[in-house]
């Protein structure tokens, strides 16, 4: 039996091992040529080959790599080495898996070095990944002009040349790449030289290549590029482009900076050009590691299914990623510039210089660079409070993803290539940025970056697992007196990654010895679980009377403690005086109170005192008061109450907070009679801080060089057009129409750039064709991104069913207004209206296998459109109806499952809420809107507007006095 058991776990392994290539043989170098006829009459024709050294590692029969969407010659194959040649008697393709499986006439010998030799031709496809094909219009000749990119991480570096395309299989390369003259090629590695002789002569003959490029060969050039250090296949890259380029300022880095876009768009790289050098050389300080290549190109990409690609030496970015307009780029899109250039900068160390050995520790790469990113901008921006924002941010992200019993962990098992696109996803980029925020807490910083340093150094050009970092991690914390429990990182730390999840603590206290006891239980929203999950979770503790001068000793709750009995803390609180745990949000976990220590929590809070708690701390009660009343944890009169402060809240991120949570009662009952309840209570709680903060009144921002100010009255300003907040709508409908009112509209805008999102979204929601038209018209004129993105967005907040219908087909139509990269976007954005909902609903369910034809390249954007449809779900008849729909069809679905059950999982987090909370939750909703808890907002401004004026604002807020109910 035990014989039987130990052979059936063998052959598991085996099989669950299918989709990896055996270890028989090991690469060292490629020398890749490539050929590239960018033109559309010869359908983008290419041709290759490609030499790879290799060592064998054992002695096998037959190679075995990666290949696809190409052309491969089985009889131009050759296997070289220094003994007698090697014949090829056999070429195969595994289409499951991509494997090219080359068949020998004789074993390749153990330690022995051999050549590879594999020409190959092809097509570029349509898609965004892999080598592909972009275009644009140039604006002054209005023709439309085209270059070749690439995209490879994860698994697509095989769709344009034969390779071992594995993280685990580093090597050099050194590429040659022909293209006409008129273009510009760049890649890793800077230019050794360029020639007029055909580098692919011996496999390619010009006159074979003639006749498919159709071209004479003088037009021609054969670039070759230095070779490369060794890296992972998924890090090549090569752009061939009419692009112009500008150059960083030398003394900003040591290393040679360029920054590439559309000639067009040459002037937007000023501020890339800037904060690039800038970051790279804060980085090298902050590592104590320098940047090993002696170039950095960084590039700007029309059609880009990601934000920005890590390529080592040369960075692909989305156009809306690196370029920046004063006029046409708001505040946040300078924001979002600077987090993705150094999110991308940190990955030349965390990923590119030490790479995961495989895709299951992709967090590795994702966390460290979402969390060092805003190490990278709080050096650069310090004004931006960068590591405190991006901080709170992606806790808020995680901790409701993370709530769903179909999350997974950060180090997740991948047993399946196609399953590697699912988890570029939250946990691993923003939960494994707040494991690391956590650790560098609990460690100290010194500790944290020496640690890093020897991990870096350590494993330079080579691979790496998260056991790797925690044993340096431990090391260095050793040497500093090890943590205050001695326990080691990796006991910590892999509770934390192993496992899915997060725990609530609760937390009980007895008014009479200042002790507190504590539980721990996984987090779920939708209540109970049988989980036996634990976690070592670092305290933080603030009591009322430190609240000045906290306390930074962290305490543990070990992973046995708190799960099967209560265990006890003692604390420095009087009866009558508050505890807050987690205060700084040193760790992804909620935290319940006795009843009364809650009270004591929102008197300070609702009182003039409220700063006295820190801002981490409020955002702390908030995100865990509305999620704990969620699930009848708490009472919704504590978290309503809690809430009612935010009227004098002028930091953003707690407000943020606190209307994010409100955001979530909003999207169940949207579509419900009982939505006039909600627009009534935001609107009492809302307007204060939407008049604070400037509103849209006074028609530009307040403060526009200060980030929070600009965040607060954009933010405001939304809500309050949202819930018909007086003058909101009418300001913006006003702003819009001077607008179109604007000679050369496309030239001047008088409309505040940061505003505009919010006034465009009301001008297209109550206009008619005209206004969505113009917006439209202006879109395709747009040269800058950001304004593009701005009315693409616009677009969908219609409410005209036909102008969502024909806005939804544009989507799947190539060559209409819509371009592959956004498609995904707006679908999602249609489903989010309450109108569009209807209407993209049948769209998916009608149109899936056109989406799924459509959206080659990035198959995951249609696991984010389920999530968003099913995210609207509020009754069982929809996700019935959904669930059938899947069954059929179930294969437009394959590689977004975990995407899928995550969405069917919180449709029903909604549907029980709509069931067991709704009817309470607008009782409260009224009950605030009428109490001293909510001041009343001053209408004075609004009496004075012309009786017609206030006729409209009735009508978006019906009364239902009539018929003897109360207010709405």
């Amino acid at each position: 039996m035990g014989w039987l058991s130990a052979a059936w776990l063998l052959a598991a392994v085996q099989l669950s091992c299918q989709y990896l290539l055996p270890r028989d043989v090991s690469p060292a170098h490629y020398d890749v040529r490539l050929a590239y006829d960018v033109d559309p009459h010869t359908n983008f024709s290419f041709f290759g080959v490609v030499d790879i050294l290799l060592t064998a590692k054992k002695n096998t029969p037959k190679i075995v790599l990666h290949a696809q969407d190409f052309e491969v010659i089985g009889d131009k194959i050759t296997v070289t080495g220094d003994s007698e040649p090697i014949t090829v008697s056999e070429v195969k393709l595994n289409d499951t898996y991509n494997f090219l499986i080359i068949d020998l006439n004789k074993e390749l010998e153990e330690n022995a070095n051999y050549t590879l030799t594999i020409p190959f031709f092809g097509n570029l496809v349509n898609g965004l990944d892999g080598a592909y094909v972009s275009s644009y219009i140039n604006k002054k000749s209005q023709q439309t002009e085209y270059l070749v990119t690439t995209q490879f991480e994860a698994i697509s570096a095989r769709k344009a040349f034969p390779c071992f395309d594995e993280p685990m299989f580093k090597a050099t390369f050194s590429l040659n790449i022909a293209h006409n003259k008129n273009y510009t090629a760049i890649s890793n590695m800077p230019l050794a030289s360029s020639s007029n002789d055909n580098s692919l002569e011996k496999h390619w003959p010009w006159e074979t290549i003639a006749k498919s490029f159709k071209k004479d060969k003088s037009i021609f050039v054969w670039d070759q590029f230095e070779k490369s250090v060794p890296m992972s296949t998924y890090l090549v890259a090569y752009v061939i482009s009419l692009f112009s380029y500008v150059e960083s300022p030398k003394d900003l880095s040591h290393t040679n900076f360029k920054i590439w876009a559309r000639n067009d768009a040459i002037d937007q790289t000023t501020y890339a050009a800037k904060i690039g050098p800038q970051v790279l050389s804060y980085f090298e300080k902050w590592f104590n590691v320098s940047f090993p290549l002696p170039k950095q190109d960084m590039i700007a990409i029309p059609d880009f299914a990601a934000g920005a690609m890590e390529n080592w030496g040369l960075i692909t970015y989305r156009e809306t990623a690196l370029l920046y307009d004063k006029k046409e780029s708001s505040f946040l899109n300078k924001e979002r510039i600077a987090e993705v250039v150094a999110h991308e900068l940190a990955h030349q160390w965390f990923g590119n210089l030490v790479t995961m050995k495989w895709w299951s520790d992709l967090w590795l790469n994702e966390g460290f660079a979402t969390f060092v990113a805003s190490v990278g901008v709080s050096a650069v921006e310090p004004s931006w409070h960068a590591r405190l924002n991006y901080a709170i941010e992606n806790t808020l992200s995680i901790l409701s993803l993370d709530a769903l019993e179909s999350s997974h962990p950060v180090s997740v098992a991948i047993d399946d290539p196609k399953r590697i696109s699912e988890i570029f996803d939250t946990i691993s980029y923003r939960k494994g940025a707040t494991v690391i925020r956590m650790m560098l807490m609990f460690l100290g910083e010194d500790v944290f970056r020496k640690a890093l340093h020897n991990y870096l150094t350590k494993h330079s050009y080579s691979n790496a697992e998260q056991d790797d970092l925690w044993a340096e991690l431990t090391e260095v914390n050793r040497q500093h007196g090890g943590l205050s429990r001695n326990v080691t990182v990796k006991e910590v730390m892999d509770t934390w990654t192993k496992q899915t999840g997060y725990p609530l603590l609760t937390v009980t206290r007895d008014y009479s010895d200042k002790s507190v006891t504590i539980t721990q239980k996984r987090y779920l929203s939708l209540g109970a679980t049988r989980s036996t999950s634990s976690w070592w979770v670092p305290l933080s503790v603030l009591c009322e009377r430190e609240a000045d001068q906290p306390n930074q000793r962290v305490q543990w709750l070990a992973d046995d403690e708190g799960v099967t009995q209560q265990h006890k803390f003692e604390h420095g609180s009087a009866p009558g005086e508050w505890v807050l745990f987690n205060y700084d949000m040193i760790a992804p976990y909620r935290v319940n109170y006795d009843e009364q220590n809650w009270k004591l929590l929102v008197s300070t809070l609702t009182s003039d005192k409220f700063t006295s708690i820190p801002v981490e701390g409020r955002v702390q009660l908030l995100s865990d008061a509305f999620a704990l009343a969620w699930n009848n944890k708490l009472d919704y009169g504590t978290t309503m109450k809690l809430a009612s402060y935010l009227q004098r809240e002028t930091e953003y991120l707690p407000l943020y907070t606190g209307l994010n949570a409100l955001s979530k009662i909003e999207n169940v009952i949207k579509r419900s009679a009982d939505y006039g309840a909600f627009q009534k209570f935001m609107r009492r709680l809302i307007t204060k801080a939407y008049e604070r903060a400037g509103g849209l009144s006074q028609k530009r921002i307040i403060n526009g060089e200060d980030l929070n100010s600009v965040k607060m009255q954009t933010t405001t300003s939304a809500w309050a057009c949202n819930v018909k907040v007086p003058d909101c709508e009418e300001n913006a409908i006003e702003l819009f129409q001077r607008w179109m009112d604007t000679p050369n509209p496309d030239e001047n805008n008088p409309i505040p750039v940061d505003l505009r999102r919010t006034v465009y979204c009301v001008a297209l929601r109550r206009g008619s064709v005209r206004e969505w038209r113009f917006a439209l018209a202006r879109r395709r004129n747009a040269n800058v991104a950001a304004a593009r993105d701005h009315l693409l967005f616009a677009l969908a907040c219609s409410r005209d069913v036909w102008i969502l219908a024909q806005y939804l087909e544009w989507t799947v139509t190539e060559g209409s207004e819509i371009r592959r990269q956004d498609s995904g976007s707006v679908i999602a954005a249609v489903t989010r209206s309450t109108t569009g909902y209807y209407i993209a609903k049948d769209f998916i369910y009608n149109r899936i296998e056109d989406i799924h034809n459509a959206f080659k390249g990035q198959d995951r954007r249609i696991g984010a459109i389920i999530k968003t449809l099913l995210g609207q779900f509020t009754t069982q008849k929809e996700l019935d109806e959904f669930l059938e729909w899947q069954d059929k069809n179930g294969k437009y679905l394959s590689e977004s499952k975990l995407a899928v059950s995550q969405a069917v999982e919180n449709a029903r987090v909604n549907i029980d809420w709509a069931n067991k909370n709704q009817k309470l939750v607008v009782e409260k909703l009224r009950e605030f809107s009428v109490s001293h808890h909510l001041e009343q907002p001053s209408w004075a401004s609004w009496r004075k507007k012309p009786l017609f004026m206030s006729s409209l604002y009735a009508i978006h807020n019906i009364s239902s006095s009539i018929m003897n109910k109360p207010h709405v």
